[in-house]
């Protein structure tokens, strides 16, 4: 077989499955095999545990010896190797002093019973640094990299470390960044990173985390440049900030900027965060309007199940009229101030899959006082839904459709035109036997289909049928005040 026929994609399975293999038994330890030569016996294979290694690492590990063939090998298992890239902050202070650097010098290390040694301090950003000096050093080898991730580092000087690494990464398309970043870095930093010499960056993530005091006291990591408002979000596809702080948080300001010029994205996911109000998210909709296929909106943060406000929306526009009205949203879990049957009023949308919408009002009734009225919206708004149910199961490509409603502390599921919730006040003040006899168990508890998440003081959900939830609110046996 002659060199260039060789079937890249058969030994890219190999080594995939070789390393699926290796940490099977674990996420963060490896299994080997070696062997131990007896006297006059026939070698016997034993089983050693060699860890912790990261999988990125494995590939590299794979892939040595293919390298050595000759230099298409070499190119292959390069872009193979370092196609994903992952640096984490070293979270130890202390390692062996006699440990080397070059790992394959030390095969059977992790099979001493007691290492000896002297404990001596490593730099937490070492790995980081020497990302950086390889990268300068070996452009080439940063120009194989696809997606990179940074973990741990919340500095303005890791921040600089960061973006020098990234500056020879030519044909990065997908990053995954501290939400510091756009604080430290200045405009042309992030044009640079966007737009690059190669091809512009399609996939960008923002971290927030809550920094330490020490870092958060720091002068130096106190600067905000603001470059989201020079910066061109043009080329971005997908849109990801997760986690939550206190320190310098992202707000709708941000979203706003971003805004401006992200007029692309397919996809916005924004979890776990409560310092952006859906006004912000209300921006970057409107931006992307056109081409936006998945949402996402969980603002839970540290309150679980129970969501923190959304805020109410500073102009006019209807927010279930706006949602519905985007021609390729394919995927939605959001949370908003209030919800009506108009939401689901357009049966020619694209949803598919899960939809999770989570509201503290229905339209109209932002009072949250629990009217006949109210329940009236509520029942309308319950079977509009199941319409549009109906709707994508029998159109000509049949996409099946789950909805869950969060609402009144309850989760509605049109459906099976079931409500899952904490009903034993009504069964406790109440001697009407309406809700005691037709309730049943449920699988669901606050936090969703995971029932119950170490908290003691919350009993298990229980399950309604949807009219008979409705006739106890009709008869003020329910409330979905909120």
């Amino acid at each position: 077989m002659h060199i260039n026929e060789f079937p890249y994609e058969v030994l890219s399975k190999i080594l995939e499955e070789t390393a699926k293999a290796n940490i099977r038994d674990g996420p963060t330890y490896t299994f080997g095999l070696s062997q131990a030569q007896l006297p006059l016996q026939k070698p016997t294979t034993q089983r050693y545990v060699r860890g912790p290694v990261p999988p990125e690492m494995l590939k590299w590990d794979a892939t040595s010896a293919v390298r050595l063939v000759c230099w298409q090998w070499h190119e292959w298992a390069l872009g193979y190797a370092l196609k994903d890239v992952y640096v984490r902050r070293w979270k130890g202070g202390e390692r062996w002093a006699e440990l080397s650097t070059r790992r394959e010098s030390y095969s059977l290390y992790e099979m001493i019973e007691r290492p000896t040694g002297t404990a001596v301090y490593r730099d937490p950003f070492s790995s980081l640094k020497q990302t950086v000096k390889t990268f300068t050093q070996y452009p080439e080898v940063a120009a194989r990299i696809k997606r990179m991730w940074f973990h741990g580092f919340y500095t303005a000087e890791t921040d600089q470390l960061i973006f020098e690494s990234l500056r020879n990464c030519t044909n990065l398309v997908s990053v995954s960044l501290p939400w510091t970043t756009i604080r430290h870095m200045d405009a042309k930093a992030w044009r640079s990173l966007l737009v690059g010499s190669g091809k512009p960056l399609e996939s960008l993530e923002l971290q927030a985390v809550d920094p330490t005091s020490q870092q958060a006291s720091d002068p130096g990591n106190q600067v905000d440049l603001s470059p989201l408002q020079s910066a061109n979000f043009g080329q971005l596809r997908r849109l990801k900030i997760f986690g939550d702080t206190t320190f310098m948080p992202i707000t709708d300001t941000d979203l706003y900027a971003v805004a401006r010029t992200a007029t692309r994205l397919e996809e916005f996911h924004m979890t776990c965060i409560s310092t952006i109000t859906i006004d912000g998210v209300v921006a970057i909709v409107k931006a992307a309007r056109k081409t936006l296929r998945v949402l996402e909106h969980s603002p839970r943060s540290q309150d679980g199940f129970w969501h923190p406000h959304p805020g109410s929306p500073s102009g006019s526009e209807h927010l279930c009229e706006l949602l519905r009205s985007c021609p390729k949203l394919e995927t939605l879990s959001i949370s908003l101030p209030s919800m009506c049957s108009a939401l689901f009023a357009n049966e020619d949308v694209k949803w598919a899959g899960d939809l999770q919408v989570r509201a503290l009002h229905l339209c109209g009734h932002e009072d949250g006082r629990s009217t006949q009225e109210a329940a009236d919206h509520l029942q309308k708004l319950l079977e509009q839904s199941r319409r549009l149910i109906r709707r994508r199961v029998e159109s000509v490509i049949p996409k099946d459709l789950y909805v869950e409603l969060f609402f009144a502390d309850c989760i509605f599921e049109p459906s099976f035109s079931a409500v899952h919730g904490d009903f034993s006040l009504a069964q406790l003040t109440s001697s009407n036997t309406l809700i005691s006899d037709a309730l049943g168990s449920s699988g669901k508890g606050p936090y969703g289909s995971t029932g119950l998440y170490e908290k003691e003081e919350e009993g298990p959900f229980q399950r309604l049928e949807e009219d008979v939830f409705l006739a106890g609110v009709r008869r003020k046996l329910l409330s979905i005040s909120t």
